[in-house]
């Protein structure tokens, strides 16, 4: 048996980005192509079931801090906000906002609740739109109904969007509005709690836990475009220094917390009022006040963003009241608890904060984004849903709270809801009943959702229609249906149709497309994949290394795996930068690249590090590493845990260990664990029956990978059918090999002729496989001559045999005469 090394092929690590996945999800499909958006139109997004407010702006200097959502603070005995405090965005806020008439830059303040987000933004909309006027709009489709207005200010007037998130919405705002203003010059002044900002634009570490709907599509989507200046909660020693120079006890009172909390947000009273709500569930505290703020915050949670009825949280408030005790603490009456939720503290606001409708209510930003922070585990009972899901159908208000309860794993209450959105025409709602339908097996329900959803207009259901049959195996049904959503210009429909066809021609015009849509460099690294997939090379690497320029890790990767073999510095270069950036395929692939002229030490480290991060494709490489340093013991502990955990190389050399140490059986039991995907492991293992008599098991491993197979291994395999009793199948083999240029398989092939009775076949094989330089087939021509009696021809031949020159020409079998019967052996 002839055994290859113990490693695996020579070939640097690749793939589709392991650290950051891209896939399928149900998001929004409203797809409007802002190039081509008709203002006379505008009004068809915001949809048919809301109140469109009118266009009410106003002069920039009429309009008070509060009024744009500026937090109350303690005030002075003129009802004057403290004095503004400069803080360190300011200089680059105001840069941006002098470049939006030439470039129509969008402007977003991302900062935790209460840290001055929204005044900062205040304070350059006064010092620098003195003479334009401000409009902030109501919601996402009061907003999309003053768009032409908007428009037609020419610039003029400011667009106010305090919270941007209330404002997303396939009704309100999305990447194509802000695409419109941005080309029509519209200034757009912004800002976001940095709570709701991680919910649309997760971190890496935390893009497990992102969250998974249509509106945090569209938000990530609109997100992606604005550059957003983020101001952090504590502030910077020279902001602090400035605020020591004010003379104004609020600040200084302020400044002596500054070390636990932002200047504004300690004159917002953020942490104060939350302090003092969960110390007011105790017995002589407010219970049932508490229990009423607890009622609005789950109200959030639950995904009704605007103010609830007082008649909800009166409701919902005894749940939360009887859970810590109920008529035990002695609370106070329901117009006592009112009265404290209410009630202004120090001057700056409340708990929970009186809306504009009598009667209605809203918590304090700080309170539910605190509690969210600090409580995300925390359930919100059944019969909690149940009430705001009552109120939210009054509302009209469903789609969102389903959205909360899918998210929350209530999904009885998010199909409830997502049903009574979707009878009253949303097709948003009908998108992700389908998707509800099909993670409970009900895969007919969520079909017919999905085509009624696009019957409503909505092409993103044609796409999910395409990644259902494409789940389903039926490739040919998933175009038709990519092909009718990329209609729409659907990113997810043009890559769905993209991967579904693969390697064929027309595949590469959709994935240009895609780029040409969104020009992200993960849209670059997937057109790479394409044509590196085509076998087409050079665009393969211009496209990898466009992806990697801009900062694309799998693309970085990938690049070098590409360029190892001819540029081995370069690749070794950009695996670098990727270890550097954590890539673990990366960190082995640099391994290696090092392993034939760096540093052992440094080799072994690296792998060491990728096997210990969970990269146990790194088990096969440091195992052959020791093996080569005779340290067989060290590689096979390698490659056992890299068996151990599913290695596809690890569990081969594993197996080829076992096979050569005689552990015959421990050998084939891990080869046919990979022997699916692993074309050695089907040779060794085919081998192995061939050897063992199993020729039918043999031949169905074999014939598989018969085609890759080297010359020298069809004829070892003939050997191995020839010593199971099978000749007639080592006759194929070893044919195969002498038409591949094994030549000494010609020595086999002619020692079958010559027990066969067909010397003129003998003789030429035995000649082939001597004129290929094995002299060892001199030696059979030899007792072949002898047995027919040839004296002259035999010595001719044992000369050559024996490396001496021969005596005479040599006449062959077939340049003389035969006379009589076919000799025998």
């Amino acid at each position: 048996m002839d055994h290859p090394d113990h490693s695996a092929p020579r070939e640097f690590f690749s793939g589709r980005a392991e650290n950051r996945g891209r896939v399928f999800q149900q998001q929004s499909g409203l797809q409007i192509n802002a190039d081509s958006l008709i203002l006379a139109n505008l009004t068809e997004i915001s949809g048919n079931s809301q109140v469109n407010l009118p266009f009410s702006a106003l002069p920039v200097t009429e309009v008070t801090a509060t009024e744009l959502g500026v937090h109350h603070a303690a005030t002075d005995a003129d009802g004057e906000l403290p004095p503004y405090i400069e803080r360190q965005i300011d200089q680059d806020l105001r840069a941006r906002v002098a470049r939006i008439n030439r470039t129509g830059e969008p402007i977003l303040i991302v900062g935790d609740s209460t840290a001055g987000k929204t005044r900062a933004a205040f304070e350059a909309l006064k010092e620098c739109f003195s003479n334009h006027q401000v409009f902030a709009p109501y919601d996402g489709p009061d907003l999309v109904t003053s768009l032409p207005a908007l428009v037609e200010a020419k610039g003029s007037c400011v667009l106010w969007l305090d919270n941007l998130e209330r404002y997303i919405g396939p009704d309100g705002l999305t990447p194509q509005v802000v695409s419109l203003l941005r080309r029509t010059r519209t200034p757009l002044l912004s800002t976001m709690r940095a709570e709701q900002y991680r919910q649309f634009v997760p971190s890496v570490t935390h893009a497990a836990s992102a969250r998974n709907d249509e509106k945090n599509g569209l938000g990530r989507r609109i997100l992606e475009q604005i550059n957003a200046m983020v101001l952090p909660r504590l502030w910077a020693p020279e902001e602090i220094e400035r605020a020591r120079k004010v003379d104004d006890i609020r600040v200084q009172g302020a400044v002596a917390f500054s070390t636990h909390y932002g200047v504004a947000e300690y004159l917002a009273a953020g942490p104060r009022l939350y302090q003092e709500w969960t110390l007011a569930w105790g017995p002589g505290g407010n219970p049932r006040g508490a229990a009423l703020v607890a009622a609005a915050v789950d109200c959030v949670r639950a995904g009704i963003t605007h103010s609830v009825s007082r008649e909800l949280l009166v409701s919902m408030h005894e749940t939360y009241l009887t859970r810590v005790g109920g008529a035990i603490l002695r609370p106070e009456t329901i117009e006592e608890a009112f009265d404290w939720a209410t009630s202004l503290r120090f001057g700056v606001t409340s708990l929970l904060l009186p809306a504009e409708q009598p009667e209605r209510y809203k918590v304090f930003d700080y309170i539910a984004d605190e509690f969210t922070r600090s409580n995300a585990s925390q359930i919100i009972e059944n019969d909690s849903w149940r009430q705001i899901l009552e109120f939210a159908k009054s509302e009209h208000s469903t789609y969102l709270v389903g959205l909360a309860a899918e998210r929350s794993g209530e999904t009885e209450i998010a199909e409830e809801a997502w049903r009574e959105s979707a009878n009253r025409g949303s097709g948003k709602a009908l998108l992700h009943l389908g998707l509800l339908y099909l993670n409970t097996d009900r895969e007919s329900e969520a079909v017919d959702a999905w085509v009624k959803a696009a019957e409503a207009g909505e092409s993103f259901a044609y796409t999910s229609l395409g990644i259902w049959q494409r789940s389903k195996g039926n490739t040919e049904g998933a175009i038709e249906y990519f092909r009718k959503g990329v209609e729409s210009n659907s990113d997810f429909a043009i890559r769905g149709l993209a991967e579904c066809l693969d390697t064929a021609e027309e595949a590469e015009q959709w994935w240009i497309k895609l780029v040409e849509l969104e020009g992200e460099a993960e849209n670059w690294f997937s057109l790479a994949i394409y044509y590196d997939r085509a076998n087409r090379k050079e665009l393969a690497c211009k496209n990898f290394l466009r992806a990697a320029e801009g900062g694309y890790v799998p693309a970085m990767n990938n690049y070098g795996a590409l360029i190892a073999d001819d540029e081995l510095e370069e690749a070794t270069k950009w695996f670098r930068l990727a270890h550097q950036e954590g890539s673990l395929e990366a960190t082995t692939n640099l391994a290696m690249a090092l392993m034939d002229h760096g540093d052992e030490a440094e080799v072994e480290k690296l792998l060491k590090d990728a096997v210990s991060a969970g990269y146990f494709r790194a088990c096969s490489i440091l195992g052959s590493m020791h093996y080569r340093r005779d340290k067989h013991e060290e590689a096979k502990a390698a490659w056992i845990l890299g068996a151990e955990n599913e290695d596809e190389w690890s569990i081969y050399n594993l197996a080829l260990s076992f096979e050569r140490e005689g552990q015959t059986d421990a050998a084939v039991g891990l080869y046919r664990r990979i022997v699916d995907i692993n074309d050695r492991a089907a040779e060794n293992l085919g081998s192995i029956m061939a050897r063992a008599g199993k020729a039918d098991e043999a031949m169905a491993l074999l014939e598989r990978v018969k085609q890759s197979m080297s010359a020298k291994r069809l004829c070892a395999l003939g050997s191995a059918f020839f010593h199971g009793g099978h000749r007639h199948l080592a006759k194929s083999w070893f044919a195969a090999a002498l038409d591949s240029g094994h030549f000494h398989a010609g020595c086999w092939m002619g020692e079958f002729a010559f027990q066969e009775g067909l010397y003129e076949d003998a003789e030429r094989y035995y000649r082939a496989s001597f004129n290929g330089g094995h002299q060892h087939a001199a030696s059979r021509m030899t007792e072949m001559m002898l047995s027919l009696g040839k004296g002259k021809e035999a010595s001719y031949w044992l000369r050559l045999s024996k490396g001496l020159p021969p005596a005479r020409v040599n006449r062959s079998l077939s340049g003389r005469k035969r006379r009589g019967k076919k000799g025998k052996k």
